[in-house]
């Protein structure tokens, strides 16, 4: 809750005030309940995430899964939540986790609020508020609100960090080393549960700490202390970084190795990047393909922060919002770096330098900005709000303000509900249906070691029947080499264009096919093989045996 002007001195002192666990639970709620109301199980990414965890505690399963036995950059992550997936069902393991790094997020979204001083309601409220603009779409396809993941609880103690940064403001000596110390550590947890998320959050603060050395920005947002030195910036930034890269080491090391650990030559590497770049991933980070409503979505949210803020800040007040604003326009610098690396019209090879660029593009350079963009928005416009109530008390009483709150916590989980998606996008309810019910025949009645070429809509196929495939277009590796194979296995599934039109395959399709791929099975709803029953049929699929 704000307070009034006569109390601007003690809302500018340099505490977090104690994160209250009733809070926490009450802002988990909020995300816990938009995810599972919003994202039905499985959601988009927890195949892919959660089949390589089970995977890497059970080698057994789906044994000879191409995508499953590729490196890793989440290793951290695959082990931890891998051993939960040996006696609970993938289902299990994702609700549950969806829970508990609900309750992380929520902890570092609590602290953040804490800073800004936000009574429990409001921080409820900006939760809300964030759920809702989640709803409405974002730049690069990020999101913090979904399924379960690595980046989710990555975020959380991101947040967390984030916080003990933004309260150095009119910090003491002791308690400024002390706070980046924290800083450091939350930011390397951070980086080992999700390398990129933390590693951002560790670069834009590394920025804004720089800026602080211009005298006017360091004016605005400390303007009680001293000027700052070269020398005092730099030791803040190595026991911050320092810290950090000591904490984060069981985190780096194995996506480290992923990026760099490659045998391939330079032309090869350069081209499983653009592979990754602008082929499987454009949608993240191509800045090209971003659709033009995503640019006005985001410019949008910048013009609503810039109004909040100059309503909040223009008495003088709120150098922790300012801090936080300085944080945000890091993230801008980073942003537009990727857009001036990445734009372009023609084709990628004809780019200049078009190697470097994917090499840069592939480490996500808009996932900050498309996250501190509705985290921004939330936390001004309550800030706002509350302000605006705090000077007109008359206007609505304290129970009115928290029945207000609730009404806004129903209404953004009910809007959730309303446009919760059953099946993934593009696959009517019937068609997933069958195919879930195809997936199920398989799990009941293969051979576990059993190998599928499954078709480009198949979607959660280990999932459901728990056997490998040869490819699956959602399922990209990270390593080059595992990128190039990748590309080799689904170009060897172009037999199918040739005849997609006659919809007929001979018996001697499928023996080139198992010689090629070694394969022991094929689902299919394209086509039929001339003289060969399906063991397996519904109103859409057909699997064949191969012999």
């Amino acid at each position: 809750m704000f307070h009034s002007p006569a109390t601007a001195v003690a809302d500018e002192s340099p505490r977090i005030t104690r994160i209250n666990l009733l809070t926490v639970l009450l802002v988990a709620g909020v995300f816990a309940g938009y995810s599972l109301l919003h994202v039905p199980v499985p959601g988009v990414n927890e195949p892919h995430y959660l089949c390589k965890a089970r995977a890497t505690w059970d080698s057994n399963w789906c044994a000879n899964d191409f995508f499953l036995k590729s490196a890793s950059a989440h290793s951290v992550f695959f082990y931890a939540v891998g051993y939960f997936t040996q006696f609970w069902s993938l289902t299990t393991v994702a609700i549950a986790g969806r829970i508990l790094s609900s309750v992380v997020l929520g902890w570092g979204w609590t602290a953040l609020a804490a800073v800004f001083r936000l009574s429990r309601m409001a921080t409820v409220a900006a939760a809300a508020v964030l759920a809702g603009i989640a709803l409405t779409g974002n730049l690069s396809g990020e999101w913090i609100l979904g399924g379960f993941e690595s980046k989710v609880p990555s975020w959380g103690l991101g947040f967390a960090g984030m916080a003990c940064w933004l309260n150095l403001v009119n910090s003491a000596f002791a308690a400024i080393w002390h706070r980046l110390l924290k800083t450091g550590l939350l930011l390397g947890l951070s980086t080992v549960v999700h390398p990129v998320v933390g590693a951002w959050f560790l670069i834009a603060i590394s920025l804004s700490e720089l800026a602080l050395l211009y005298e006017p920005i360091r004016k605005q947002i400390e303007p009680g202390i001293a000027g700052r030195s070269w020398k005092s910036v730099g030791s803040r930034l190595v026991l911050l970084n320092g810290t950090a890269l000591v904490a984060a080491l069981p985190g780096i090391v194995p996506a480290l190795q992923v990026v760099a650990g490659s045998s391939l030559n330079d032309w090869d590497r350069a081209t499983a990047n653009r592979i990754q770049v602008f082929m499987r991933l454009s949608h993240h980070l191509d800045p090209s393909r971003f659709p033009p409503s995503a640019w006005i979505h985001s410019l949008f949210l910048l013009i609503v922060i810039g109004y909040c803020s100059w309503q909040i800040c223009k008495d003088g007040q709120q150098l922790v919002l300012r801090r936080h604003l300085l944080l945000l326009c890091s993230a801008i610098v980073i942003a537009v770096t990727g857009i001036a690396i990445g734009a372009h019209n023609g084709p990628v090879l004809h780019l200049p330098h078009w190697s470097w660029r994917a090499f840069l593009l592939k480490f996500y350079p808009f996932r900050l900005i498309d996250t501190l963009l509705p985290v921004t928005v939330a936390f001004t416009v309550t800030m706002l709000v509350t302000k605006s109530l705090a000077n007109h008390p008359d206007r609505l009483s304290p129970t009115l303000r928290r029945f207000a709150g609730a009404i806004l916590v129903v209404t953004v989980l009910a809007a959730a509900y309303g446009l919760r998606r059953d099946s993934p996008n593009g696959y009517p309810g019937e068609h997933y249906s069958e195919w879930k019910n195809a997936c199920a025949w398989i799990r009941d009645n293969t051979p576990p070691d059993s190998l599928f070429v499954t078709p480009r809509e198949a979607v959660g196929f280990k999932w459901y029947s728990e056997r490998a495939e040869f490819v699956a277009y959602k399922d990209c590796p990270q390593d080059g080499a595992g990128i190039l194979e990748w590309r080799q296995r689904l170009r060897d599934l172009g037999w199918m264009r040739p005849l997609q039109l006659q919809r007929s395959l001979k018996p001697s399709d499928l023996i080139w096919m198992q010689g090629q791929m070694q394969m022991t099975h094929l689902i299919t709803r394209d086509h039929v093989v001339a003289g060969q029953d399906p063991i397996y049929e519904n109103s859409l699929w057909r699997i064949y045996d191969v012999p």
